[in-house]
């Protein structure tokens, strides 16, 4: 990224703050995770690093991690402990794979079609103890399936997302949560809504009027990042319902899905 592009990043997280009543008090130093881009072509996975000093941003990195030349990248995650890259694309079953390799990315190829579009993906560890990778399938409504993908290439279905109350709609975005529970957001419907999701139904834990959540992660048990489908992404105390913009994208990406540092290492990021 630029120098001008850094400070014109940095200028309109200051605006937005100070729009929003203020300006933004990151509670970190530093913050590092990647994102993409449903609309954007080529599909690339991009990372930001965003550094701050005395509660106030001082720095934004952008860099390009990952670009597929074969289509755009709706959702995406990375493999918890072996370095792979797994991603689906809009209004697609196909789930593509990239392995990272010290030399670079190898090529990419399809390890599972379904035949509904895929929305999001996540790996969690399963009652075995073994991580496995769920996806999401969205029908009408805003309802859906959770599906997990065995070992020998079948798929099983984990959660059926039905209900019957007015409030609920799910968006086909999803994550669990540290303390092991699925978590699903509201997606292109206002006003953002996060739920928590049970045997007897959705519980909404946090509510973002005038907002989107799309793909989000966790920061921890009471905090999550989340991107709003336009060019923002925000951090969201789920207790207080504060949002404190993070990063825009200044109408250059519509920010569909991100992710947080993977434990093993990416190549380099130039800058």
């Amino acid at each position: 990224m630029s120098r001008l592009g850094v400070l014109l990043a940095l200028v309109l997280v200051w605006v937005g703050g100070l729009a929003s009543g203020g300006a933004p008090r990151p509670p970190f130093s530093e913050l590092q995770f990647f994102f993409t881009s449903a609309a954007g072509l080529p599909g690339e996975i991009r990372g930001l690093t965003v550094r701050c000093e005395c509660g106030a941003i001082t720095a934004v990195d952008e860099w390009t991690a990952y670009t597929s030349a074969h289509g755009r990248i709706q959702s995406f995650c990375f493999h918890p402990t072996d370095s792979k890259l797994y991603f689906v694309r809009p209004g697609s079953g196909k789930i593509w794979v990239v392995h990272f390799t010290p030399s670079g990315p190898l090529s990419e190829w399809v390890i599972y079609e379904h035949p509904w579009p895929v929305q999001d993906l996540a790996f969690h560890a399963g009652s075995d103890g073994k991580m496995h990778l769920y996806f999401s399938e969205l029908s009408s409504a805003g309802q859906g399936r959770i599906l997990r993908l065995e070992d020998d290439g079948s798929v099983t279905t984990v959660e059926e997302i039905q209900s019957s109350d007015r409030e609920f709609y799910w968006g086909g975005f999803f994550a669990f949560g540290p303390d092991g529970a699925l978590y699903l957001s509201s997606g292109e419907r206002l006003a953002g809504r996060l739920f928590r999701w049970r045997k007897e139904g959705p519980e909404e834990v946090c509510r973002v009027e005038g907002d989107r959540i799309g793909g989000f992660v966790f920061l921890g048990p009471h905090t999550i990042l989340y991107a709003n489908l336009d060019g923002v992404i925000s951090r969201l105390e789920l207790a207080s319902g504060r949002r404190t913009p993070i990063y825009r994208s200044r109408g250059r990406f519509c920010i569909s899905d991100l992710a947080l540092m993977p434990t093993w290492p990416l190549p380099e990021p130039s800058f």
